[in-house]
């Protein structure tokens, strides 16, 4: 589980991997290479017992007793993906998403050091082909977490998936699960600066009621089905929309 220490490894995180991206990209020789290399080792010897004095979230990995997994798509292993932090853009950075506990993780230069970024410095990212976003606590009508981003133009319309950690007592004991906190995730459109959520055709054309006609026929001319392939009716709809009250 995520445990918290009063540091600032996150910050260090960031100065020192926006100064490898920046850095790296003005040469590629050999001897910049292996000089970039001696002062990351430098570093850590540096700070070795000490990083607890750095400011951020370590990041602990489950019992390998509990079924299941946390990740997003059940990937346990890093993959590479970009992340805007703080203001400042990374690419390739190796990195898995909780959805248990809604963090963002990646891993430290060294690549043995698992860093749950703070959320709240996270505009968006990137992973497995899919961009979140983060919505923050003053957003009526939807609570602070990341959103799998699916369509993003004038309106909005995003996902939000979760995970839960369930037990159970057999004749095998106590036994821990990860399983989906709900059944279908939720799905939300962002409409001027409010989100609304969303189910079925119905509450999508009462909240564009101003060209309710309009989407009804378009629905039907492109046989959009908002039971069996919701994520594409709602993107769909809310593209034209967008592109007819411009």
């Amino acid at each position: 589980m995520p445990v918290h220490y009063p540091t600032k490894i996150v910050l260090c995180f960031v100065v020192a991997l926006l100064y490898k991206t920046v850095s790296a990209q003005s040469s590629d020789s050999l001897a910049y290479e292996a000089a970039l290399t001696n002062t990351t080792n430098r570093f850590y010897q540096g700070v070795g017992e000490q990083s607890r004095l750095y400011n951020g979230l370590v990041y602990d990995s489950y019992d390998s007793s509990i079924k299941g997994s946390p990740y997003l798509d059940d990937i346990d292993a890093w993959r590479p993906g970009s992340v805007e932090y703080d203001g400042q853009n990374f690419e390739n950075v190796s990195m898995i998403y909780d959805l248990y506990t809604d963090q963002l993780v990646v891993l430290l230069y060294n690549h043995a050091s698992p860093i749950a970024l703070i959320a709240d410095k996270v505009s968006n990212f990137d992973l497995h082909q899919r961009h979140f976003v983060r919505v923050p606590n003053s957003n009526g009508g939807i609570k602070a977490g990341f959103y799998e981003q699916l369509y993003g133009g004038k309106s909005q319309v995003i996902k939000r998936t979760e995970k839960l950690l369930k037990s159970t007592s057999g004749s095998n004991g106590r036994e821990r699960f990860f399983v989906p906190f709900k059944e279908a995730p939720d799905y939300y459109i962002k409409k001027g600066s409010v989100y609304y959520k969303v189910s079925n055709q119905s509450s999508v054309l009462d909240l564009f009621a101003d060209k309710k006609k309009e989407l009804k026929q378009y629905i039907k001319d492109k046989h959009l089905q908002f039971v069996d392939l919701p994520e594409l009716a709602l993107t769909s709809v809310t593209a034209y929309y967008d592109s007819i009250t411009q």
